[in-house]
């Protein structure tokens, strides 16, 4: 599909932005229904509740249940029809808006984002990522429509937890490998090509203003390294899929992840986290030598994962890197769009191999 582009109707990145949400809200709609955990909620609501207010809306809260589940989707979507919301705002990080997203989907209304977090690229896109009861991941859904609007407020973001940070900035850096896997035996058509330059774009402003990034969120500075992250993170992040559609689309790393969340050890990780360790898979599966340790060294710095055992999983028997694997190469799986032929052998030996580097390099760092 020729697809130019998937992408929110409008992006507004600034300081107290949520100062100003009513009036960017209301030309969608009177009735607005508030989705987010009660953390999140709470973090915008000193700013967006009086701005609703002002713009004389009708509002009201939904705590979601806490992960990306379609029951959970269909519940919401079902007080959005029962109740007569007019839109949906998902607040939070990629599980809260994800919900709601898929919510708005299903209830057919429009969708506002706005993300407490920069922690991925959940607030642009048209698409959830689900999964089941225990947490294992289930499948992606593209949905037909995109947000309506994201408001991103980088003094909240800025008060984010760190960690999030640094696992969406993670969570992005993947964008750049994994788009040009996945276009490597594609026609590069214009969109491609555009999309290709982005993914690009966004690694190079990581590299060049991640770890400087994640100090000032530290302390809570929202800095102009926090903004060009935060923009990276969402935006280009975004725009990457958006443009580029099934031509540059995720590869290895994500269905790393993927196969990482069958492991109950591993479900306290962040996405991003985990995408982290499978992108170094995926450069390890690619020969790509030199790559692979230029972004170990950044996802140290990270305090991103980079050995089994930071994953939690130092004791992990063969029987459950098989399970890894397997999950890891179904037919389904976006790791086929690598353009050569993978097996769940060949991911066990590239997991081990990342693993044995990557102990290597920190052994060498403690010297």
């Amino acid at each position: 599909m020729h697809l130019v582009m998937g992408s929110p109707n409008r992006y507004l990145q600034e300081k107290d932005i949520l100062l100003k949400a009513g009036e960017q809200i209301a030309p969608l709609g009177k009735k607005v229904l508030l989705v987010g955990d009660e953390t999140t909620l709470a973090v915008a609501r000193p700013k967006l509740a009086p701005s609703l207010n002002k713009a004389g809306l009708e509002f009201a809260e939904e705590v979601f249940a806490g992960e990306v589940t379609k029951e959970e989707a269909h519940r919401i979507a079902d007080l959005l029809i029962n109740a007569g919301y007019d839109l949906i705002i998902g607040v939070g990080g990629g599980k809260a808006i994800d919900t709601a997203k898929a919510a708005a989907a299903y209830a057919d209304r429009k969708l506002v984002t706005i993300p407490t977090l920069a922690s991925n690229c959940a607030p642009w896109t048209p698409l959830s990522v689900f999964y089941d009861q225990t947490g294992a991941f289930e499948e992606y859904i593209i949905f037909q429509f995109s947000p309506a609007l994201v408001l991103v407020d980088t003094e909240i973001i800025a008060k984010s937890m760190p960690n999030y940070f640094k696992a969406g900035i993670a969570d992005t850096v993947v964008k750049f490998y994994e788009a040009r896997a996945s276009a490597a035996n594609k026609e590069k058509n214009v969109p491609t090509r555009a999309a290709l330059k982005i993914a690009a774009e966004c690694k190079y402003i990581i590299f060049e203003y991640a770890v400087q990034a994640a100090k000032d969120l530290e302390k809570q500075k929202a800095s102009k390294a926090v903004e060009k992250i935060v923009d990276s993170i969402i935006a280009l992040g975004g725009m990457v899929g958006g443009i580029g559609s099934d031509n540059c689309r995720i590869a290895a790393a994500h269905a790393i992840h993927n196969g990482l969340t069958v492991l109950p050890e591993t479900h306290q990780l962040l996405h991003g986290e985990k995408v982290a360790f499978g992108t170094l898979v995926q450069l390890e599966l690619e020969g790509a030598e030199s790559e692979f340790f230029e972004l170990l060294e950044l996802l140290n710095q990270l305090d991103q994962p980079i050995t089994l055992d930071q994953l939690g999983l130092s004791d992990i028997e063969q029987s459950a890197l098989e399970k890894v694997a397997v999950k890891s190469c179904l037919p389904a799986e976006s790791i086929h769009n690598l353009p050569f032929k993978v097996n769940p052998e060949l991911v066990i030996k590239a997991i081990q191999s990342v693993d044995e580097k990557a102990q290597a390099y920190l052994a060498k760092l403690k010297k």
